[in-house]
């Protein structure tokens, strides 16, 4: 069985990549869709909460492993075709028990995901601190 950390960088990773197309469609959304109007009106800087999303779409990844730890469901019955909802909770199941090599190498790329959007997101808000300092600066010198 895979690690959770795993379940959840598969779900990071694709957190990840509906925060990027929204950080590269969000000006035009703001121009087109209401919902982004009154977003931009209530916070306007509500894009810097982007990493929620990331978090609550790595926490999908691992209901199956919640359901387990409060005894719900049993092992077998989350391991059928209506748990790969869940980032294809079965199916990677399912290899790891048939092939224990690819364990490792799973658990090796979940870890290295999550380091790469976790440096990733300190890259982002480090340029969003230096844009707010530029901007800062050149409003004092006014």
């Amino acid at each position: 069985m895979p690690e959770k950390h795993f379940y959840f960088s598969v779900g990071a990773v694709v957190g990840s990549a509906v925060c990027a197309v929204i950080a590269k469609k969000r000006h035009k959304l703001r121009e087109t869709s209401r919902f982004f109007q009154w977003l931009y009106r209530r916070e306007p800087h509500w894009f810097l909460y982007c990493p929620v999303i990331i978090f609550l779409v790595g926490m999908w990844g691992l209901i199956p492993d919640v359901i387990h730890f409060f005894g719900w469901l049993p092992k077998e019955q989350t391991r059928t075709w209506l748990f790969d909802i869940f980032f294809f909770h079965s199916i990677f199941e399912h290899i790891e028990n048939t092939m224990p090599a690819v364990d490792a190498y799973l658990n090796f790329i979940g870890q290295l995901l999550l380091a790469i959007i976790c440096l990733g997101l300190m890259l982002f808000y480090t340029r969003q601190v230096k844009k707010a300092i530029i901007g800062f600066n050149h409003k004092s010198k006014r």
